[in-house]
């Protein structure tokens, strides 16, 4: 006894040392003492248990979804370690995807019924959960045994097959926020010996939790959710099996957030006061943006003449020229206050722009201040703010109760999903196994998100929609060689076509944009010429410049197949100039579209062999080669503002084919120069000689309007050779110890949208090196299972500030050096007593950059409101990155879960089931940026409870939850913008407290 107990708690340091990896279902069994039952899960393709597999993984079988309640991601990411989930895409030990870009594949792979899911977000939310066999996710690269690449692991979804007995059941939620879902399944035998069915069939509605502040919309983080599947399974022989499944679904809510869509803004400007109002939004000044100043404590420091002078570019403009007038819709300022900013030990000094005075360095579309003079009530838009506390000026706790945001009715997000699955698996003899997996899938998407997050009706909204068709085709072989050799090998090929369409549009009629441009703006392009920048003046759309676009072979290496550009005098959106999207509204002020087209053809070859040594070791070693062959083409079309249009025309009157006057470009003075300023007075009116803002409608921030399109077009291979070596120790039954090295692979994309000089980026390469336990001790009641791991990841992508020629400093995509993460993990599972089951996760993950980026790239500081990009350099704002940690991922993560079940005799039983989870703090952007903050999500703990009452014949279940009881809300996602877009913070929360009863009813052969 004593050395039995000396090796568990050797067995048990060893654990905590190594710092689950498998979660496991438990039976009572007809011994004096309940043993843990195993899970039989396929992560290797071929079934085995959780506990024989020598990979991290968290197996959830079907009864520990119904039992703890687990319906959506936040669900699920409680009892995964070292991961968080974001609404599309979910990050595992710091290997995720950190940004969208069409094209780019996700860091974790999904499969749904062995098929490749192109979209995590689609398989982690079909109906409710409702109907598993399982899911697994497996922690590490998976490159040896699935045909797609998952860089930083693999998650599996395994609906429940037909059965040959009749078995139905029906369960129906009633909860807060007026959640109702339905759920209905019915499976068995339709020819008896030859094919069974199953049915699904789910509803689900409820109302959005974050309160919509605005005149109309919704409340914001609804839903409704429809999904109906059918699975039949066909067994002509013993030898033969064919399981064909089809699903439609429709799904649609308010949406809380998405990429440049985080409809709750914690912070903005830094928490730097409006200047006028003193609230905590900025809605007094009518653009974003800053102009550098003098020191004010300067005795030489020079102040302007007036809020419209700038003989001297830093001068101080005078404040106080007109009051704010407390709610009223009028009111304005030209001037106010001087700022102190330091940022890496350099001070600078700054006002606000002055609006129509003032161009933004940059002409980008958002530097307007959409959300100007949009609340005269300090109250109420406090109310509506108080999720920005401490100041603004970092992330704070935040309370259920305190969401809401304000988008009219704009944030509304649709999805409609159609997808086919087939398997057969063909047993030629006792020894070798053939199997095809074939999937085809099909979805539209489109959403509209509000863009200033105000109630104003002359505002921007942003629309997208995406077509997704994909088919995929798997061959599987599996051969024992023996009972100690066996080997899995497979051949895999997958197309997919993306279609995408993005439109930044004006959905009131604002005559800035969908008028034409006012004065001379046609005669800047009437003296350009066509030449080899393609068609030129005249009125332009979004597909012109593919039009005139030519071919570009061996431009940047041969990826850049074609380019074209097109531009003109804005004439204004119509539907007879720039027209809208294909399937999007009809706008009355465009003045962004982009078309896109991404495909894939990718296929891989993988093998991988397991040898069983002898009793105690075993080997495996396997290998994949993999090439994803990817084509795109991107069509954009812009509104520009441009002082050089007034220019020309200045420089070109009298000239032939010229009619305009200096009067006409806006020249008050007959000096010959015409300045922004002169501009917005003489010619649109938006402001007076004294610089104060009295027609907002025609102010324009940077000068004469003027069209731009683009097109390019792109080809580029990617390929590698991935592979896995892993040895097994088993000195007991019990006991199973592992080494693994394992490499990954994840091609690279393309800078769609972005028009950025760096047109492609590389792949992705990671080595992972881990090292695991697995057990059970106290006569079966007790599962310790541990990893511990390190990772050298190269070629990490990343977005990176560039100055382009054409749309000026942009976003792009682009390959850092790399990261090193090291990291642990412990999962317990304790049956304590016969009624009383205990269950513990704990990770540790240190995920930071290894290694500084080359001359020619950086990562610039372009979010941060203490360094404001008008006032400092881009080498300035140079981020170091090397130590720096990799977002979305927490240190410290663990969650403790116990069941208790209270037998009531022939009145059936009691269960109930309480799980405390906690998440650390972890930067929450998707890109590097120092650690402050403003970028770091803070800690957060959910404490849930549920008590279910079984009948004796288990047919009936009734039960009573309550999720995050505390009403402690963290963040899942975080939306940050630059000067351009005042700074501000967008976060998607978590779900706040919610509680309901469940109603479940099973019949036939599931009692």
């Amino acid at each position: 006894m004593l050395s039995r107990a000396l090796r568990d708690s050797g067995r048990l340091l060893l654990a905590l040392i190594l710092i689950p990896v498998a979660s496991s279902s438990f039976a009572e069994e007809a011994s004096e003492r309940r043993q843990i039952e195993e899970v039989v899960v396929t992560a290797e393709r071929r079934e085995s248990t959780v506990q024989d597999t020598a990979i991290s993984i968290t197996a959830f079988t079907g009864e520990f979804i119904e039992d703890f309640g687990l319906r959506n991601q936040e669900d699920l990411q409680n009892y995964i370690p070292a991961t968080t989930i974001q609404p599309y895409d979910l990050s595992v030990r710091g290997v995720g995807r950190l940004y969208r870009a069409l094209g780019g594949d996700p860091g974790v792979a999904t499969y749904f019924d062995g098929a490749y899911s192109e979209d995590f977000g689609i398989a982690s939310t079909e109906g409710g959960l409702f109907d598993l066999e399982r899911i697994e996710v497996l922690r590490g690269p998976q490159g040896t045994l699935y045909g797609r690449n998952g860089l930083g692991g693999a998650v599996n979804f395994h609906s429940k097959r037909p059965t040959d007995e009749l078995e139905g059941e029906v369960k129906a939620i009633y909860g807060s926020y007026e959640t109702k879902e339905l759920f209905g399944v019915i499976s068995g035998p339709v020819i008896p010996g030859f094919m069974n069915a199953r049915a699904t069939a789910v509803k689900r509605t409820r109302d959005g939790f974050m309160e919509e502040f605005g005149p109309t919309g919704k409340d914001i983080n609804n839903y409704g959710d429809e999904n109906y599947s059918l699975s039949l399974e066909f067994t002509p022989s013993d030898r033969l099996n064919i399981l064909v499944r089809g699903n439609e679904r429709s799904y649609a809510r308010m949406m809380s957030g998405a990429q440049g869509a985080g409809s709750l803004i914690v912070s903005e400007y830094g928490g730097i006061p409006d200047p006028v109002s003193g609230g905590k939004r900025w809605t007094s000044t009518p653009a974003y943006g800053w102009r550098q100043t003098y020191d004010p404590s300067d005795p030489g420091a020079v102040m302007c003449a007036d809020a419209v002078d700038r003989t001297d570019p830093m001068c101080i403009v005078p404040t106080g020229i007109i009051p704010y007038i407390n709610d009223s819709a009028g009111g304005s300022i030209a001037g106010t206050g001087v700022y102190e900013f330091n940022y890496n030990g350099i001070q600078r000094f700054g006002q606000p722009v002055v609006a129509g005075v003032d161009a933004p360095i940059v002409d980008a579309t958002n530097w307007q201040n959409y959300a100007y003079q949009a609340y005269g009530n300090q109250t109420e838009i406090d109310r509506l703010n108080r999720t920005t506390l401490c100041n603004g000026r970092e992330l704070c706790d935040m309370d259920g109760d305190d969401l809401r945001t304000t988008t009219n009715g704009f944030n509304d997000e649709y999805f409609d999903h159609q997808a086919a699955y087939m398997s057969v698996t063909y047993d030629i003899s006792d020894r070798f196994t053939i199997k095809y997996i074939g999937a085809y899938t099909d979805y539209f998407y489109d959403r509209t998100t509000e863009h200033d997050r105000t109630s104003l009706p002359n505002d921007m909204q942003f629309y997208a929609a995406q077509e997704n068709e994909n088919f995929q085709h798997e061959l599987q072989f599996f051969y024992d060689f023996t009972e100690d050799w066996t080997l899995t090998a497979g051949l895999f090929t997958y197309a997919n076509d993306i279609d995408q369409q993005l439109d930044f549009y004006s959905p009131e009629s604002w005559s800035k944009f969908s008028d034409t441009d006012e004065g001379c703006g046609g005669c800047y392009y009437n003296g350009l010429g066509a030449a080899a920048w393609g068609k030129a003046a005249g009125t332009i759309g979004h597909r012109s410049a593919k039009d005139a676009s030519f071919a570009t072979p061996g431009a940047d290496n041969g990826v850049q197949k074609r380019f074209g550009i097109a531009f003109g005098n804005w004439s204004g959106d119509t539907l007879a100039t720039a027209g809208k999207v294909d399937r999007g509204p009809t706008s009355d002020g465009t003045v962004f579209i982009w078309d896109t087209e991404n495909r894939t053809d990718a296929r891989a070859i993988y093998l991988q062999t397991e040898w069983q040594i002898n009793e105690t070791w075993a080997l495996t070693l396997g290998a994949r080669w993999a090439e994803d062959d990817k084509e795109a083409e991107e069509s954009l079309y812009l509104y520009r503002e441009d002082m050089g249009g007034a220019a020309a025309c200045i420089a070109n009157v009298g000239e032939e084919g010229f009619t305009h006057t200096e009067a006409d470009c806006g020249d008050g003075n007959g000096d010959g120069v015409v300045t922004l300023a002169e501009y917005n007075q003489n010619v649109t009116g938006a402001i007076d000689a004294d610089g104060n803002m009295i027609n907002y409608d025609t102010y324009r921030k940077n000068g004469v309007p003027w069209a731009l399109g683009l097109y390019r077009k792109f080809e580029r291979d990617y390929d590698d050779l991935t592979w896995r070596v892993n040895f097994d120790y088993s000195p007991t039954e019990d006991d199973l110890f592992y080494f693994s090295v394992t490499s990954g692979y994840r091609a690279g994309g393309f800078n769609l949208g972005y028009f950025s000089p760096t047109t492609n980026y590389d792949k992705e390469t990671i080595v992972a090196y881990e090292l695991g336990y697995k057990g059970q001790m106290l006569d079966g009641s007790l599962q310790l299972n541990a990893s511990a791991y390190l990772y050298d990841y190269d070629d990490i992508s990343l977005q990176f500030l560039e100055s382009s020629v054409l749309v000026g400093e942009g976003t792009s995509v682009s390959n850092a050096p790399g990261a090193e993460t090291i990291g642990g993990e412990v999962d317990v599972l304790w049956l304590a007593t016969d009624a009383l089951t205990i269950g513990f996760n704990l990770s540790y993950t240190d995920a930071v950059y290894d290694g500084e980026l080359p001359v020619d790239k950086q990562v610039v500081d372009t979010s941060n409101p203490n360094a404001p990009e008008e006032l400092f350099t881009s080498e300035e704002r140079k981020v170091l990155i090397d130590g720096e940690s990799l977002p979305r991922i927490p240190k410290i993560k663990w969650t403790a879960w116990a069941e208790y079940t209270h037998q009531l005799g022939d009145n059936g039983k009691l269960v109930g089931v309480t799980t405390l989870s906690y998440t650390d703090e972890f930067p929450a952007a998707g890109r590097p940026l120092p650690e402050g903050p403003l970028v770091m999500a803070p800690e957060f703990y959910r404490w849930d409870a549920r008590l279910s009452w079984v009948s004796s014949d288990e047919q009936w279940t009734v039960t009573g939850y309550v999720n995050n009881i505390t009403n402690d809300v963290g963040t899942r996602n975080m939306f940050t913008y630059g000067s351009q877009g005042g700074y501000k913070r967008g976060v998607e929360p978590t779900n706040p407290r919610m509680a309901g009863i469940e109603l479940n009813y099973k019949f036939g052969a599931y009692q």
